[in-house]
């Protein structure tokens, strides 16, 4: 590939002057002179060392993405992931940025990684608070948290708001007529979004006066790999009728696993989704799942961050994105209800900041 000093040897100019081309500084280059070395470029089929412009100004278009992942998880293997990863990096694109995704949890290994790629900024997905506050680079580089619960002074946040979003599925299962209800998530000692849905899935039952049994609350993969946690619940005499689960992955899976046991969905037990993944309507039956728009919250993700990017003084944000019923094929009702509302008429999405 030609070089900087081979084109500013044919153009007949200093390596300045190309240099003063290519970064946009046209005031101190005469336009026929600009016009020339462009033309060399073009020709050339020069291609700019983006890493390279980078670092010799001191600025950079590089958005680090760094996902919660344990060592070795293939991550992409979670639709969810992939799907807000994606709309993330079309987000980034469509801006003139360009993301560098991360999978890790080894945070002191990241906060090193930061300062090293000179990235203009960082959006983190899925972390565990428990380790956000040994990042040192955070008091340096604009940040956006999402999907999960920091209080670090001076981060920015765009999220769900679970607790409400439990608190519907609740609600929803005991208008449908379900009693004995049970949960199915990751582990709620771990994940702060799992236990806010499982937090407003509690109220959203006691609403209707139904307790959550502590015993029908399961973790995807003890639960289910193999299912003998769920065999044992569902050969109770008052076994649930309904499970809610805190993701449409996890919903699947465990109408998987009811398949493996010999019962029917929805015939024989309900389950309730979460998120609204395509994946949701690839399955027989389809599945009922609260909804969450994954493409306006990698929207309103990636402005945020380019607002802190541009502007480093501004105070932080905080967003929240509410969630809504999509009715399918997997939740039975069970008996008539005369308080039954119209859900297409409550089902709504809500933005705070």
């Amino acid at each position: 590939m030609i070089t900087l000093k081979e084109i500013a040897q044919e153009a007949g100019v200093s390596m300045t002057t190309v240099s003063n081309v290519l970064n946009g500084n046209s005031g101190r280059v005469s336009a026929d002179t600009a016009e020339r070395i462009q033309a060399i470029m073009k020709k050339s089929g020069y291609v700019p060392n983006q890493a390279a412009r980078s670092l010799a100004q001191r600025e950079s278009h590089i958005i680090a993405v760094i996902v919660q992942a344990s060592p070795g998880e293939n991550i992409f293997r979670n639709p969810y992931t992939a799907e807000y990863v994606g709309a993330l990096t079309l987000e980034l694109q469509q801006n003139g940025y360009y993301p560098l995704i991360r999978f890790s949890d080894n945070y002191k290994e990241i906060d090193a990684d930061l300062r090293g790629w000179n990235v203009a900024g960082v959006i983190f997905s899925g972390a565990y608070n428990r380790h956000l506050h040994t990042l040192r680079s955070l008091t340096d580089i604009p940040t956006v948290f999402t999907d999960c619960y920091v209080r670090i002074p001076g981060a920015n946040h765009v999220g769900m708001d679970d607790d409400a979003g439990g608190q519907l599925a609740g609600e929803y299962l005991i208008r449908m007529g379900h009693r004995c209800i049970g949960f199915l998530g990751n582990n709620v000692d771990e994940s702060d979004v799992d236990r806010h849905r499982l937090e407003g899935f509690r109220a959203g039952l006691a609403e209707g006066g139904v307790e959550l049994d502590d015993d029908f609350i399961l973790h995807n993969r003890e639960a289910l790999f193999p299912p003998e946690p769920l065999r044992k619940i569902m050969a109770l005499p008052d076994r649930p009728t309904a499970f809610f689960c805190t993701s449409d992955l996890a919903a699947v899976q465990l109408m998987q696993a009811f398949s493996q046991l010999g019962f029917r969905v929805p015939d024989d037990v309900s389950v309730l989704g979460f998120d609204d993944l395509p994946l949701a309507t690839q399955v027989q039956p389809a599945l009922t799942t609260l909804a969450q728009d994954i493409s306006q919250k990698a929207h309103l993700v990636v402005n945020m961050l380019l607002r802190h990017i541009r502007q480093r003084a501004l105070a932080p944000e905080r967003t929240l994105l509410g969630t809504w019923l999509v009715e399918r094929q997997s939740v039975r009702r069970l008996e008539p209800d005369s308080q039954q509302v119209d859900l297409s008429k409550t089902s709504e999405t809500a933005i705070e900041s």
